[in-house]
């Protein structure tokens, strides 16, 4: 049953949770987009859902819409994510490092230059001067095989299986001793979890189908993410990216979940 009994206090409902999740106004409902859209069921349903928190759902929300090129949005919601508290500026530092392996550098700058914006605003708005970023410094320079061995034990930390062999200089080099070995270790501001959904969402979008597959076999099989967030996870993206891809995401989720035996064949 539903907990509005009228159309008034739904949508009074749904504006005071774009006024929370946005830190701004909400828009007058002054068409159908707006209405039944934005305001309706983006934020007065989905946002509202639980499961996953609002962290987890700035994630999936900033990667989306990075990786769709969408400006407004990436702007609002870079804003929102700060504003709210619900990353702090170190956090959206390391989200736009690892958003940058998954879609490359020149989505991650644009990212990079509203994350830096909304930081200078938000040190305005307090009053206060901006701080240099506590960053986590690159990783100390090692051994060739050091370095790969780090990449190798990383890759089976995250996937829970031997990594493919290396033997081209991008499953070498950028695959293992990188993406691996340098960033998947990093864990002072994101977890493994963090990066999970990011690169879900980020392979997702741009429809690599093995990697995806992938990172939703290992989020179940290491216990990163359950069943029913993995599928809240697909409820927010299909928001971002569309209901064509959300079901193509669900799909392969499915299929997933029926590999690991997390639900029956």
């Amino acid at each position: 049953m539903s907990e509005w009994t009228n159309r008034d206090d739904r949508q009074a409902d749904a504006r005071a949770e774009y006024e929370k999740i946005m830190t701004t106004p909400g828009p007058d409902p002054t068409g159908a987009y707006i209405d039944a859209g934005v305001i309706g069921f983006v934020f007065g349903e989905m946002w509202r859902r639980g499961v996953l928190t609002p962290r987890d759902r700035r994630f999936i929300t900033l990667s989306c819409v990075g990786a769709m090129g969408a400006d407004i949005p990436i702007e609002t919601h870079s804003w929102a994510a700060v504003n709210s508290g619900d990353l702090t500026v170190e956090e959206f530092d390391e989200f736009v490092l690892h958003f940058g392996t998954q879609l490359g550098w020149p989505k991650a700058s644009a990212m990079n230059m509203q994350m830096m914006v909304s930081a200078f605003k938000y040190a305005e708005h307090a009053g206060t001067q901006p701080q240099p970023l506590d960053f986590e410094p690159w990783v100390d320079p090692d051994d060739d095989d050091v370095r790969r061995g780090r990449g190798e034990a990383a890759y089976r930390d995250v996937h829970g299986q031997d990594p493919p062999p290396a033997g081209t200089a991008f499953r070498g080099r950028a695959y293992l001793d990188y993406l691996y070995g340098e960033i998947w270790t990093r864990d002072r501001y994101l977890s493994r979890r963090d990066r999970r959904i990011i690169s879900i969402c980020c392979c997702g979008t741009v429809g690599v189908d093995s990697e995806t597959r992938e990172h939703l076999r290992a989020a179940l099989a290491t216990g990163d993410l359950t069943f029913e967030e993995l599928q809240e996870l697909v409820f927010h993206y299909a928001i971002y990216v569309g209901w064509p891809l959300g079901r193509h995401l669900d799909d392969l989720l499915v299929e997933a979940a029926t590999e690991v035996g997390a639900i029956d064949a």
